[in-house]
């Protein structure tokens, strides 16, 4: 038996969402044995095998189906899924789906078919309404095919780009190793005895707290120009670590000082003048909402085109990408008739759901943007009062 039509492609990816609660979802926790055992053998199924078999929902016409009754005693109608069937579903619905979701594709798409073929039996694919829905759902799975097939085309960077792009952007690639210190704007202070409540706070202590607080945020900033002037002249950074942490009464271990590699894409845009500093030089103060950085450059160099080369890549995928979807973006701006739509920026009205006001069966989804691989040094958190 052929498999329906992949006009349920996203009917069949909102059920697997909203899967009714006696539909087979692996439990949490380590796999049964003899679940595992069933998904590494999904190899020895063939092709042409059958993986589901649904009773009752044929193709059959209706008069040849009650001639075949008549002639048996009874209705020999089925329908049967090959794995090769499947795998082309599962695949057009997600790419590389694993076996656990391919489980509970398998729970929910016989009951579609048995529900659809009750709707083609009480005529509702004859139904204005449903045929609305599918045009709709056309264009919306064409768009995203269409998208698709822009983002594969926007991926494929060819090795003369990625090389005239590192050619041309050397500086981009400069990377230093680094040395950092971290140093907090305000004072930890210790947490409130367990018998004095909020409501006890009286307006003379909370005006006390206001003073208190700038003179801890002033002997801070003092002692984070200290700690830089100590840096240049070359005092260990582990040891300074420890010194501001002490200052602002954090206890435990300080972070490591040592950030390893980093390109200037790769520090916090604000900082990005210390990859402009020789090896051995120290940068300035940084004031940053959550406290002071200091840096120290160790050493510098190049990063090598093959390090580089899939960074480059991302980023002219990226790129490629944008400028394919712009041309589609700027095509579809429409003239809308305000006198029925009203203006534009007008409040709109609750939406009935994270689907908003879509046709039932309708995803939006836009083509994944490709995401970049660097990753950028992550400040240390401010102490808690």
């Amino acid at each position: 038996m052929r498999i329906r039509h992949f006009a349920l492609v996203l009917l069949a990816s909102v059920a697997m969402g909203q899967a009714a609660p006696n539909s087979t979802t692996p439990p949490s926790g380590p796999a049964p044995e003899k679940a595992t055992a069933g998904a590494n053998s999904e190899s020895s199924v063939p092709p042409d095998a059958a993986v589901i078999t649904v009773p009752g929902v044929c193709d059959t016409p209706a008069a040849s189906a009650k001639a075949a009754t008549a002639s048996t005693g009874k209705q020999d109608c089925k329908t049967v899924i090959t794995r090769a069937q499947f795998e082309a579903l599962a695949n057009a619905l997600q790419p590389n789906m694993n076996m656990q979701i391919k489980r509970r594709l398998a729970d929910v798409y016989p009951r579609m078919l048995v529900m659809a073929q009750e709707a083609r039996k009480r005529g509702l694919e004859n139904d204005p309404q449903f045929k609305e829905v599918v045009k709709f759902n056309r264009l919306q799975i064409l768009s995203q095919e269409l998208g698709r097939h822009i983002k594969e085309q926007a991926d494929k960077v060819p090795d003369a780009d990625i090389e005239k792009y590192y050619n041309d952007n050397k500086a981009a690639f400069e990377q230093a190793t680094l040395l950092r210190l971290f140093m907090p704007k305000e004072k930890q202070q210790p947490p409130a005895k367990a018998d004095v409540s909020a409501k006890e706070e009286t307006e003379e202590d909370a005006a006390k707290a206001s003073p208190t607080q700038k003179a801890d945020e002033e002997a801070m900033k003092k002692k984070a120009d200290e700690i830089q002037k100590r840096a240049a002249a070359g005092e260990d950074f582990e040891k300074l670590q420890k010194e501001a942490y002490d200052a602002a009464g954090i206890s435990g271990s300080p972070a490591p000082t040592n950030i390893g590699k980093l390109t200037r894409s790769q520090v916090p845009v604000d900082q990005r003048s210390v990859l402009d500093l020789k090896a051995g030089e120290v940068s300035p103060l940084f004031t940053e909402a959550n406290g002071y950085y200091v840096y120290k450059v160790l050493a510098k160099e190049t990063k090598p085109l093959d390090e580089a080369r899939d960074e480059i890549r991302t980023q002219l995928a990226q790129q490629r990408l944008q400028d394919a979807m712009t041309k589609y973006q700027q095509e579809s701006k429409a003239t809308l008739n305000e006198a029925y739509f009203g203006p534009a920026g007008q409040q709109m009205p609750p939406r009935g759901g994270p689907q908003g006001m879509l046709p039932p069966g309708a995803r939006p989804q836009q083509p994944p943007a490709p995401q970049g691989n660097a990753a950028k040094p992550t400040s240390p958190e401010p102490p808690q009062k």
